[in-house]
């Protein structure tokens, strides 16, 4: 096992996820599935863990991601090529079958870099889409399509003319494609935004209410344990449980990103000669909050703009402010009192706390304890009092 950071881990290097994973492939049974995991949980790495088993499930089982997509047909040859590059050994048979589906075109390619059309005028991403999605039913077998990063597409498509209505035409459609080849397809649609967040910003929710919610959340205490300990074996360091207790508690929340972070650190630093014991770890802790480090924390501040757009954003802002400044958190009550500053006009302000909230503890950034409202990775609230916070 290495140490992998920022990067999807696969293989040797994926570690645990389990009972996650049964369950996944118990709802996949019968229905398509909504993963819902905020910024660095893992969800990439477990949807291609998915993919890499789903033979032994009956699966044939591709991934993409839809994050560089510009437009919705850009999208649609993403699928293709998935597809294409899944059926290397049997492109003659998907290609005759699009063919047939779309018989306007004068050639179609597929390979292994995507699609390419040779006709006089291009055929409209929704056909070539259900097309697409319909020659699969003359292959063998059920297929998984797990497609990440969904949000962000729709959020690039909310700036473009049109934008709004081009993302409820776009959503809808993929709703057909789950229903109408239900037998054949199985889908997972993912991304470091909610999806499930995006469409109820926009009244669009009914475009995702057939997907089964799978929650994704940070390690439990004895499994990141597992993992450091696995950690440590393969570089040949000797962590003690104390050690590995200790990163876990400071942490706060044991998100395998961090503390591959965490870990990767400490292995230099003795690498180094220093002593591995638990000052070291909290000099490890103090040093990531240093300029040098901010890129590991800046996203989740600048993915408030992109998901919630203004006003929300400097609302959403403005409470996390608040939590950063007591380890314990803030009371509703305090917070309440916080956006009063913001929104003078009761009923708004009550209805904007609830929706700020319940984004704020979905995507991953506060947790609900004995009444209070506290950051979930204490890393981010010392980030957020020392470079966000006025």
């Amino acid at each position: 096992m290495r140490i992998v950071i920022g990067s999807p881990v696969e293989d040797d290097d994926f570690f645990d996820r389990e009972s996650e994973r049964r369950r996944m492939w118990r709802r996949l049974e019968t229905d398509s599935l909504l993963l819902l995991a905020p910024r660095r949980i893992g969800k990439t790495s477990l949807m291609r863990a998915l993919c890499a088993e789903g033979a032994d499930h009956g699966f044939q089982a591709v991934s993409l991601s839809f994050a560089a997509c510009s437009d919705e047909m850009h999208c649609v040859r993403e699928l293709a090529k998935a597809i294409a590059g899944a059926r290397r050994q049997d492109l003659s048979a998907l290609q005759q079958a699009l063919k047939g589906l779309l018989p306007n075109l004068k050639s179609l390619k597929l390979g292994p870099l995507g699609i390419e059309l040779a006709t006089g005028e291009s055929p409209d991403w929704r056909d070539l889409g259900e097309a697409l999605t319909r020659s699969l039913g003359t292959l063998d077998g059920r297929w998984l399509i797990a497609v990440d990063e969904v949000p962000v597409f729709l959020l690039h498509l909310l700036k473009q003319d049109d934008g709004l209505a081009r993302i409820r035409g776009f959503l809808y459609w993929l709703r057909t494609l789950r229903q109408d080849h239900h037998a054949q397809v199985r889908w997972i649609l993912a991304g470091s935004i909610g999806l499930d967040t995006v469409a109820a910003r926009h009244g669009l929710g009914d475009t995702v209410n057939d997907l089964m919610p799978m929650p994704l959340g940070a390690f439990e205490p004895e499994t990141a344990e597992r993992f450091l300990q696995a950690l440590a074996e393969s570089y040949k360091l000797d962590m003690s449980g104390e050690v590995r207790r200790h990163i876990i508690a400071q942490l706060g929340w044991p998100v395998p990103y961090y503390l591959q972070i965490l870990f990767g650190e400490l292995y230099d630093r003795v690498e180094d000669g220093e002593r591995l014991d638990t000052v070291l770890v909290d000099q490890v802790f103090d040093d990531l909050l240093k300029p040098a480090h901010k890129g590991y924390f800046d996203y989740w501040r600048q993915r408030l703009t992109e998901e919630l757009g203004q006003p929300d954003d400097g609302h959403a802002t403005h409470l996390l402010s608040h939590c950063a400044r007591d380890p314990s958190g803030a009371s509703r009550t305090t917070l309440e009192q916080a956006l009063a500053e913001r929104i003078a006009e009761p009923d708004s302000r009550e209805t904007c706390l609830r929706y700020l909230l319940d984004i704020l503890r979905s995507d991953g950034y506060l947790v609900q304890l004995d009444g209070r409202w506290r950051f979930r990775l204490e890393l981010l609230r010392r980030y957020w009092l020392q470079r966000v916070a006025p």
